[in-house]
């Protein structure tokens, strides 16, 4: 069956940051912020770093839940605590987000083991290429799109670059560590927008 995200914001270019939901054996809900990549018809991925309670789930039930949402407070609890239960549909079976724009439901077909490579991770961490199929898709608010992490990283640049010319030697360093991480990330996974857009960004940069 064919499936297409375009609806809530995501194509096949680039790679979103989403809310990933999992309930564990006994019921327990857990979220955490992590990065889809999309190929295309039922086929959807991502990668997830040894250690995280998500993928102790995901190896265990092999299915969670992609939430769609740009809730910062979502994003935040998910990160650094523990979302509450009242953020979750009253669903017993499945870890889904009540006021996630959309959510789509994928069944895992395939967990791959490495070692993490072209990553800001500088240790012997394993990092998990997980492979999905896309199972339902249901879409509540279309004018919610997936978060376009290349596009944030963009925006970060040039909040940063309006300051640059103000700042000290000392920030100016900072900022401009920002833009070559940023930059490794876009090369990585932007597509040829947000790589031209990073290429005007360096070069303004490289002006001062």
């Amino acid at each position: 069956m064919n499936r297409n995200l375009e609806k809530i914001g995501i194509n096949t270019e680039e790679r979103y940051e989403c809310i990933y939901t999992t309930i564990d054996e006994e019921g327990n809900k857990n979220s955490a912020a992590i990065g889809l990549k999309y190929f295309g018809e039922d086929d959807i991925g991502c990668r997830i770093f040894e250690g995280s309670k998500t993928l102790e789930n995901i190896q265990k039930t092999k299915r969670y839940v992609v939430n769609i949402t740009q809730d910062p407070a979502i994003f935040t609890k998910s990160t650094i605590s523990k979302l509450p239960e009242e953020y979750y549909t009253d669903d017993g079976d499945i870890a889904i987000l009540k006021d996630a724009g959309s959510y789509i439901i994928v069944d895992v077909i395939d967990i791959d083991e490495q070692k993490a490579e072209n990553t800001p991770i500088d240790n012997d961490q394993s990092i998990f290429m997980i492979r999905g199929k896309i199972q339902e898709i249901v879409i509540k608010d279309e004018s919610i799109k997936a978060f376009n992490r290349g596009l944030g990283g963009i925006i970060e640049c040039l909040v940063n670059i309006s300051r640059y010319k103000i700042v000290d030697d000392k920030k100016r360093q900072e900022y401009m560590d920002r833009v070559i991480e940023n930059d490794r990330m876009i090369q990585r996974i932007g597509n040829s927008q947000t790589k031209e857009a990073m290429k005007i960004i360096k070069e303004e940069y490289e002006k001062n």
